[in-house]
């Protein structure tokens, strides 16, 4: 019912001459007329640490660029180009402007920081692929047939901190403790954002799974039957 895989192309590129040529180069091949090329940075002075994405937005009427604070929303369909992003930044752009987003670009400045979205998401690699050779191991299958369950039950447009949709996710959460099954926040945070899930609930996952890995049992009403986790074990089977 609540189904909103991610359809567009995504892409991350390397910080250096040539990941950066290669990825403009990426953005402007899908652009098309009366579409936006939009330059995302976190704040407006970070575009100063880049010419060559400083001179895109400076000589050219249809380039824009924006900054993460304020929402970060796109004025304008098209191609976008977020430098320097994390897997938080990702989530609040795709929550303001999802529909807006033709392609997805993200000039990495700390690996590790986007790992488990590069691991999730497959994007296309430009510029040195070296920093992904080694990506976050996948989901194990009943986490995996959690998320899916999760992502078709809670209403993507409400927060995950409250009501039915914290209900849904915490009990879950617990669920999947209590049965011993490895969580890993990082990547669960990863898979909802290549899965459609928007704003500040994938980082709130990511949150509720490091709180109960670290012993917490956040309060929630348990909405689940008793036989939840055997259930997504028979799916997982059968998906393998």
């Amino acid at each position: 019912m609540f189904d909103r895989t991610v359809g567009y192309p995504t892409a991350v590129a390397s910080y250096d001459d040539k990941g950066v040529d290669a990825a403009i180069d990426w953005c402007c091949e899908d652009l098309e007329d009366g579409d936006t090329l939009t330059v995302w940075t976190s704040l407006k002075s970070n575009l100063r640490n880049c010419s060559k994405l400083e001179r895109l937005v400076n000589r050219h009427s249809n380039a824009e660029h924006i900054t993460g604070r304020g929402g970060a929303f796109l004025r304008g369909q098209g191609p976008v180009l977020m430098a320097w992003a994390d897997m938080d930044d990702i989530g609040e752009l795709v929550q303001y402007s999802g529909n807006r987003i033709r392609t997805l670009c993200v000039i990495t400045w700390n690996q590790d920081a986007i790992r488990p979205w590069v691991s999730a998401a497959h994007p296309v690699v430009l510029g040195g692929g070296t920093a992904w050779e080694n990506l976050t191991p996948e989901l194990e299958p009943v986490v995996l047939e959690a998320m899916k369950s999760l992502t078709l039950t809670v209403n993507h447009n409400n927060t995950i901190s409250a009501g039915f949709e914290k209900d849904m996710v915490v009990s879950t959460l617990l669920a999947l403790h209590d049965a011993h099954i490895p969580m890993d926040g990082e990547a669960m945070q990863a898979w909802a954002l290549t899965d459609g899930w928007s704003g500040k609930n994938p980082q709130r996952l990511a949150k509720y799974v490091q709180d109960i890995n670290a012993g917490k049992r956040p309060r929630c009403r348990r909405v689940l039957r008793a036989d939840y986790i055997d259930h997504l074990r028979r799916r997982a089977a059968a998906a393998e």
